[in-house]
């Protein structure tokens, strides 16, 4: 969920009970990593400008992801502005080479540090981050998610893509009943486009909490309670509705 996020996929076992009675689910950064990459194996529920026609006021009214459940198979509902670029380095993306890394550096027993996944980041050119919020499922929930979406689509966003989770009803954890909304810039080490991506978002209507995520901790599983003791987001934003601004801070160290 991509996210930090869970999606449950454990079946029932009559034969187990009593196991999983003597051992509770452990929220660390495995289990995080295994339900995001269960979401995104789920079948996607997707809006783009580059082939649905209908207005997104109406593909909205029909989609709403209070509707959308993960026990019928759906993971995320993802809304994308499809723009013609000339010139794309998105092929440059070397996700294989990022993860031989990690895995040669994990295996080398060397520091791990914010700074090293950084650096690798950067030189596999997978820069891609998310300004995340989390929202209860129902009518406040399908109500922000229309906010970001016609954003996106209108073009009012530096992003050009956002996705929400499905609903999940009865899972474990403690983002139990809500969604999680991830909305997308290209490059996590720009700084000024971080925050500039956070002021569109906030210029849509959106006031609550932010986190940011660079996307290269969700390709290397690292989530809350990770080994290392790293902080997955690097920024929190909060809305002061007194002063109608943003207070960004960037969120340093380890856990």
């Amino acid at each position: 969920m991509e996210e930090d996020m869970e999606c449950e996929t454990t079946g029932f076992n009559p034969h187990m009970c009593r196991v999983m009675e003597e051992r509770p689910i452990l929220f660390d950064s495995d289990f995080y990593a295994a339900e995001a990459l269960a979401c995104d194996m789920d079948i996607p529920v997707i809006y783009s400008t580059g082939s649905n026609k209908e207005p997104i006021e109406e593909w909205l009214e029909k989609h709403k992801p209070s509707m959308i459940h993960r026990v019928d198979g759906f993971g995320w509902i993802h809304v994308i502005r499809s723009e013609k670029t000339k010139n794309t380095n998105s092929d440059e993306v070397d996700v294989m080479g990022l993860q031989e890394a990690w895995e040669n550096l994990k295996a080398s027993e060397r520091d791990i540090s914010k700074d090293k996944i950084f650096e690798l980041a950067n030189n596999f050119r997978v820069t891609a981050g998310k300004w995340m919020f989390w929202v209860s499922t129902g009518g406040k929930g399908d109500y922000l998610w229309s906010l970001v979406a016609k954003g996106i689509v209108n073009g009012n966003t530096l992003a050009k893509q956002a996705k929400i989770s499905a609903c999940e009803q009865g899972k474990e954890g403690p983002d139990k009943n809500e969604h999680v909304v991830c909305i997308y810039n290209d490059n996590f080490l720009d700084k000024d486009q971080v925050f500039e991506s956070e002021r569109t978002i906030r210029s849509l209507g959106i006031k609550c909490q932010l986190q940011y995520k660079p996307d290269v901790f969700t390709y290397l599983g690292v989530y809350r309670k990770n080994p290392w003791n790293l902080r997955p987001t690097i920024y929190n934003s909060n809305f002061d509705v007194i002063r109608n601004q943003s207070i960004i801070e960037e969120v340093h160290g380890r856990f």
